[in-house]
């Protein structure tokens, strides 16, 4: 029989968070609670004193960043050996390479990575209301380890084996809160809002299985689940956007006001370069992207998504694998 040496996962004591806004702390707070040793690497500090932290003793790191800011912390994690795994809380898809964080990071990193989704609010996980996420890793060692180690009596934890799909759901389902905040914005009602939400997951799926993952994952926690709550929860910073863009507030005025990253806009973007790339259906996510860039009126964009040339819903023709 040949034996496998054990893990030394169990070894690792430290985690440090790169990007401790209010996702990073909160999470922060459920990982100290675990037993670990916290530390916060803020955007402010210098390269030297980043490195003299991470080098201190093995650790792992959560990255709570806006996406935007991936390529660079990854490259400076790529110098550090101390590093037992990287795990990321972020939600989008680089600007350059249009990669999820599991791709990039393999262009960066040697050590194994996770990414952590799901639907929460920072708020209300740091008042410790009942919250349910995904580790998702292609280590199933690390994935279930983490999901072990950091889960606690109001936050749950589930280990999963898709991370590009992990990644990608949390990414789309941003661009989908908008247009759900556009709709609600309008006033069209429950109908049309369940028509979205659910036109939406077939966009979600697509894209999705086009660049990887798995189509069951979108019908998990980080698909259906965070698509749900970022769409109709009133703490959603991408609905937020939606509504007032619906309300004929312009673009820099809105992001103005909700005064931090509106993450779904900024994917919007990558999606459409995605669409045009792989040539996909996506004309919930194309209204938004041309809503977002002055290229149509929302009252456009409604009607010529209700007059579409009549088809068969994909969900008949689904492969869940």
């Amino acid at each position: 029989m040949i034996r496998r040496p054990k893990s030394n996962l169990s070894k690792v004591k430290r985690f440090v968070i790169i990007g401790p806004g209010r996702w990073g702390q909160a999470l922060g707070n459920c990982i100290k609670e675990s037993g670990f040793e916290i530390q916060y690497l803020g955007e402010n500090q210098s390269e030297l004193e980043c490195k003299k932290i991470l080098s201190e003793q093995v650790c792992f790191v959560l990255i709570s960043t806006p996406f935007k800011a991936l390529p660079t912390v990854l490259s400076g994690l790529s110098k550090i050996p101390n590093i037992k795994a990287v795990i990321n809380a972020s939600k989008g898809i680089d600007r350059k390479s249009l990669m999820s964080f599991t791709q990039l990071a393999r262009d960066y990193l040697k050590c194994p990575i996770a990414s952590l989704s799901g639907p929460s609010f920072a708020d209300e996980l740091s008042k410790k209301l009942p919250t349910a996420c995904v580790i998702a890793s292609n280590s199933r060692e690390l994935a279930g380890f983490l999901a072990k180690k950091i889960s606690t009596p109001y936050f749950r934890l589930y280990a999963h084996s898709d991370p590009i799909g992990v990644d990608l759901c949390g990414a789309i389902k941003n661009v989908l809160a908008i247009a759900c905040g556009i709709s609600d914005g309008l006033q069209l009602g429950q109908n049309a809002r369940a028509a979205l939400l659910t036109r939406g997951l077939v966009e979600m799926m697509l894209v999705t299985k086009k660049l990887g993952g798995k189509s069951a994952t979108v019908l998990g926690l980080a698909g259906v689940g965070d698509l749900w709550l970022t769409s109709i929860g009133d703490l959603s910073r991408n609905r937020q956007f939606g509504l007032m863009l619906a309300q004929g507030r312009g673009i820099e005025a809105s992001i103005d006001q909700i005064n931090a990253p509106i993450e779904g806009y900024y994917t919007v973007f990558q999606i459409e370069k995605l669409r045009k790339k792989y040539r996909l259906d996506l004309p919930i996510c194309e209204s938004v992207y041309k809503i977002c860039t002055d290229k149509m009126r929302v009252s456009e964009a409604l009607q010529r998504l209700m007059k579409r040339e009549p088809k068969f819903e994909e969900s008949s023709s689904w492969r869940l694998r």
